[in-house]
């Protein structure tokens, strides 16, 4: 059940506000969020219901276990204990996730091939999974108390908003809302907006975006012109951003109407400056959790390494973050790459970068990032070559394959409304007049009407595609 299909706008999320609110007593609104949450699940994966389950028992048990472990000063034990949970997590989304990989990988090795039918991907497993190790960890490390009353975890570690996709959200976020969920009728009003905002950059530009550049990234390279492949790219590139931070602009205008306050996950990344700048505003979440739960504990762990430590540290978080997204080459390449790239800008490329006229900080950091999106998005990487000697014009400005034969002539001007959205004047104009408040406040939220009404004009004509993300 996508957030921009016609079943949740107007008949699962309404429902679920009313009966959230109703409620006389606090303590039920997070059952209620816990049994909303499990009907999103099962609605769109009803066979992996019981990985959701197993996931709130290992999380919720194994969190009580370190707690009581560290009220006893049983240190070894407390480790013991953080270490089963964290495997028994890694364990369940490397089985789903990982095993045809690496079974692929032994079997190119070994005379005898070892035969396996890849399991589905349970919707979400990637981000719930992430959430649970850092309650675990959090746990361990003493910055909370592990949650004793089992339906308040479980309204965290699967609350629908953030479930499928994300922002992945620390516990210690959102705690002091599971305890007390408050009715707070400005904030609704804002998580109205957020997620009119978002419904509009998923269904209206980055759907459209995607049929043009699914047709692209389907034709042949070999007889596609630097035209059509720059565009392929350049679609893409606005496609991808306005695909995932649509749908965290709808979870954090959810979690707005039901008084939750989740973190942000994009901050406008291609402003950026450079590629540390860029990962410091695209998935924000994913990069505070291995900065804080990979990146720092190595850099601690190695201290006493005097060369190249913070660059192979870099390497080893950004290989781990590529085979995150995904259990394919390109990923752990894209990974790499950026690995790569980070550890040139930490050597001190990157004191020197901001020495440079804007211009070009500007321009290096967005060739770098489309340039990595190709490895992203092209999962044959035997298929990189072509591309790329289309996108140099190694088959000329045109070639065989055009606009006008996979018909996308007419998805060109959403380029323009794409480029808008995905930089940050529009969101200033905005809050500018949110801060003014009366007319102009009133203004807006005629707008924002308008373009809800729009927008569900053309879901009704042109229907919706899923989430990019909810495929890692």
């Amino acid at each position: 059940m996508p957030f921009s299909s016609i079943t949740f706008i107007f008949l699962f999320l309404p429902i679920t506000l009313i009966a959230f609110y109703v409620l006389p007593r606090k303590g039920w609104r997070n059952l209620v969020l816990v049994l909303t949450s499990l009907v999103f699940f099962a609605w769109s994966d009803p066979t992996h219901i019981h990985i959701l389950f197993l996931s709130i028992i290992i999380n919720y048990l194994w969190g009580r276990f370190i707690g009581r472990a560290q009220t006893q000063n049983a240190t070894k034990s407390a480790k013991t204990q953080m270490w089963i949970g964290i495997l028994l997590n890694l364990g369940l989304l490397g089985f789903y996730k990982y095993t045809g990989f690496f079974l692929d990988i032994l079997n190119s090795g070994l005379p005898t091939s070892i035969d396996y039918t890849q399991k589905a991907l349970p919707l979400g497993i990637s981000f719930f999974t992430f959430s649970g190790i850092s309650y675990l960890l959090d746990i361990y490390n003493e910055i909370h108390l592990p949650e004793k009353n089992l339906v308040r975890f479980s309204s965290y570690l699967i609350m629908f908003p953030k479930l499928v996709q994300g922002p992945i959200t620390r516990f210690i976020t959102v705690r002091d809302e599971l305890l007390q969920p408050k009715f707070i009728p400005l904030g609704i009003m804002e998580g109205v907006r957020r997620f009119i905002g978002g419904l509009a950059k998923k269904v209206i530009l980055a759907d459209s975006l995607g049929m043009a550049t699914n047709k692209v990234f389907a034709a042949e390279f070999n007889e596609m012109g630097a035209s059509l492949a720059w565009f392929g790219l350049i679609a893409y590139t606005l496609q991808i951003y306005l695909d995932f931070s649509g749908y965290t602009d709808m979870a954090i205008g959810i979690g707005q109407m039901l008084g939750f306050k989740l973190p942000e996950n994009f901050n406008f990344p291609y402003v950026s400056r450079s590629i540390s700048d860029f990962w410091r505003r695209w998935h924000i979440t994913l990069g505070a959790w291995f900065r804080t739960y990979l990146f720092i504990p190595l850099e601690f762990a190695r201290k006493k390494a005097k060369v190249l430590r913070q660059q192979s540290n870099l390497m080893i978080v950004f290989l781990l973050t590529g085979l995150w997204h995904g259990a394919s080459w390109n990923f752990v390449i894209w990974g790499a790459y950026y690995g790569f790239i980070l550890a040139i800008e930490a050597s001190g490329f990157g004191k020197k970068l901001k020495k440079a006229a804007p211009f070009f900080q500007y321009a290096y950091a967005i060739i770098l990032i489309m340039i990595g999106w190709i490895f992203f998005r092209i999962t044959d990487v035997s298929e990189w070559g072509s591309f790329f000697s289309a996108l140099f014009g190694a088959n000329g400005w045109t070639n065989l394959v055009t606009f006008r034969s996979l018909n996308i002539l007419f998805y060109l001007p959403f380029l323009i409304p794409a480029i808008l959205f995905s930089l940050p004047f529009l969101h200033q104009f905005g809050e500018k007049m949110k801060a003014k408040g009366g007319k102009a406040l009133l203004a807006l939220d005629i707008g924002y009407i308008a373009l809800f009404l729009f927008t569900i004009t053309f879901i009704l004509s042109k229907g919706f595609t899923a989430f990019m993300y909810v495929e890692f």
